[in-house]
C-alpha cells in the first residue's frame, strides 16, 4: 500500500477510535450510574434498623431504571452501527479514489457492518463493559455511604446510601445489569432480515383516550373524596393506563393527519417538503414522541392533583419513572434524526439538483422535527389536565405526590426534550456543511 493510500485510509478511519471510546465510557458510566440508583432503591426496600416501608414502590421504580439502561444501550449500539456503515464506506470509497479500481469487498468493515455479523461480539463487548460499570457503581455507592454525614439531609435521605444492601441484592445486580446489557446491544444490531412493526389504526388511540377518561369520570364521587368507591381501584388504574397509551398512540396520528393536512395547502417549496416529512417521520418518532407525552402526562396531573408539600421521599418513584422515560424519550429522538439522514442527505441532493435554494432543504428538515414536538407537548398536558379533576375528587389510584416533585418532573423531561432538539438541529446543520464545501470549491 502506498503512503497516499495509507494516508487517505487514516484520514477515514480517523473518528472510530473516538465514537468507539466515548461509546464504551458512556456504557460504563449508563451501567454504574443505574447501579448506584438500584443500590439505593434496595437499600430503601429493606432498610436496616427500621420498619421497611412496602416494597412495591422502589420495585416499581427499578423496572423504569433496567428499562432506561436497556434503551440507552440500544440507541448507543445503534449510533456505533450506523458510524460503522459510513466509515466502511467511506473507506471504501477512499480506497477506490487512491488505487483508480474497484473498492475491495469487505474492506473496511466494522463490528457489526455485515447482515447479522457481529451480533455476539457487540454483546460481549457490551457486556464486559456493563460488568465493569457496575462494579464501580457499587465502588461508588461505599464511597457515598462512607461520606453520607457530609451530604446535605435532602440527598441523603433521597439516596438512602447509609442503609445496608444485602448479599443477594449486589450479586443479582452483578448478573441483571450486563445481562439486559448484552441483550440491549445484540438486539440492536440489525440482522439480515428487518421486519417493520405492524402500525396501529389511528383510532384506537382516541378510542382508548376517551374509554379512559370515561372510566375515571365515572368512578368519581365528589360527595367521598376522601376514598374511592368499593372495589374501584383496578377500574381507576385500567383507566388512567388507557389513557396514557391512548395518548401515546394519538400523537403520531395527529402528526400524520397535520402533515398531510398541511401538504394539501402548502404555497412554498419548502413547507410542501416540511409536511411530506412530517407525514413520513410520523411512525419513525411515534416510540420517542409517546414516551414524551406520557412522562409530561403523568406530571401533569401530578401537579394538578398533588398537595403543596415539600419533596419527599415517597416521591422518588414517581420522579425516578418519569425521568426515566423523558430520558429514553430524547435518546430515541436524537436516534431517530440520526438514523435518517442518508434521506435527508439524498433529498438534498434531488432539491439542488433541480434548483432549489440551500435554506429550503434546512428550513425544512428543521420545521420537520420540531412541529411533532409541538404538537406533542400541548396534547400531553390537555390529557394531564383533563385526567387530573377526577384524580383530584377522590379517584387517585396512585399515591399522592408533591407538586414541587411534578414540577421537577416536568422541567427534567422538556429539558431533556430541548436538548435533544438542539443536538438534532446541530446534525441536520451539519449535515450541509459538506455540501457547501463542495460548492465552494
Amino acid at each position: 500500500m502506498s503512503e497516499a493510500d495509507a494516508r487517505v485510509m487514516r484520514d477515514a478511519w480517523h473518528g472510530a477510535s473516538r465514537v468507539d471510546a466515548v461509546r464504551v465510557l458512556a456504557g460504563a458510566a449508563l451501567a454504574g450510574s443505574a447501579t448506584i440508583v438500584l443500590l439505593c432503591l434496595l437499600a430503601w426496600a429493606r432498610p436496616s434498623g427500621r420498619a421497611a416501608p412496602a416494597p412495591t414502590g422502589p420495585l416499581l421504580a427499578a423496572l423504569p431504571v433496567l428499562a432506561a439502561v436497556a434503551v440507552l444501550t440500544a440507541v448507543g449500539t445503534r449510533l456505533a452501527v450506523l458510524h460503522w456503515h459510513d466509515r466502511a464506506d467511506r473507506a471504501r470509497h477512499a480506497h477506490a479514489e487512491v488505487t483508480e479500481g474497484p473498492p475491495v469487498p469487505g474492506h473496511g468493515t466494522g463490528p457489526g457492518t455485515g447482515p447479522g455479523t457481529g451480533r455476539a461480539t457487540v454483546a460481549t463487548e457490551a457486556a464486559i463493559t456493563a460488568m465493569v460499570g457496575t462494579i464501580a457503581g457499587m465502588q461508588a455507592h461505599l464511597v457515598l455511604r462512607s461520606v453520607r454525614d457530609s451530604l446535605p439531609p435532602a440527598v441523603r435521605r433521597l439516596l438512602a446510601v447509609g442503609a445496608e444492601v444485602h448479599w443477594p441484592g449486589l450479586a443479582a445486580l452483578l448478573v441483571v445489569v450486563p445481562t439486559i446489557t448484552a441483550i440491549a446491544a445484540a438486539s440492536a444490531v440489525p440482522g439480515p432480515s428487518a421486519r417493520s412493526l405492524p402500525r396501529v389504526p389511528p383510532y384506537v388511540g382516541p378510542l382508548l383516550v376517551l374509554a379512559g377518561l370515561l372510566a375515571q369520570y365515572l368512578i368519581a364521587d365528589p360527595a367521598r373524596p376522601e376514598q374511592l368507591p368499593h372495589g374501584a381501584l383496578p377500574a381507576a388504574v385500567g383507566g388512567y393506563a388507557a389513557v396514557l397509551i391512548g395518548a401515546a398512540l394519538t400523537v403520531p396520528w395527529l402528526v400524520a393527519r397535520l402533515g398531510g393536512g398541511w401538504a394539501a395547502r402548502a404555497g412554498r417549496v419548502w413547507t410542501l417538503c416540511a409536511a411530506r416529512r412530517m407525514e413520513a417521520a410520523a411512525h419513525g418518532l411515534a416510540l420517542p414522541l409517546g414516551l414524551t407525552t406520557i412522562a409530561l402526562a403523568v406530571v401533569t396531573t401530578a401537579r394538578l392533583a398533588g398537595e403543596r408539600t415539600p419533596v419527599r421521599m415517597a416521591d422518588a418513584p414517581l420522579f425516578l419513572t418519569v425521568a426515566t422515560v423523558s430520558l429514553c424519550a430524547a435518546a430515541m429522538l436524537f436516534a431517530v434524526v440520526v438514523e435518517y439522514g442518508p434521506a435527508r442527505r439524498e433529498t438534498s441532493r434531488t432539491l439542488h439538483s433541480i434548483g432549489a435554494a440551500t435554506p429550503t432543504d434546512r428550513r425544512a428538515a428543521l420545521v420537520a422535527l420540531a412541529v411533532p414536538v409541538l404538537v406533542c407537548v400541548p396534547t400531553a398536558i390537555t390529557v394531564g389536565a383533563l385526567a387530573a379533576w377526577p384524580a383530584h375528587e377522590g379517584a387517585n389510584p396512585f399515591p399522592t405526590v408533591s407538586t414541587r416533585t411534578a414540577l421537577l418532573g416536568t422541567v427534567w423531561a422538556v429539558g431533556l426534550l430541548v436538548a435533544a432538539l438542539i443536538a438534532a438541529a446541530a446534525v441536520i446543520l451539519r449535515d450541509e456543511r459538506p455540501r457547501r464545501r463542495r460548492r465552494r470549491a
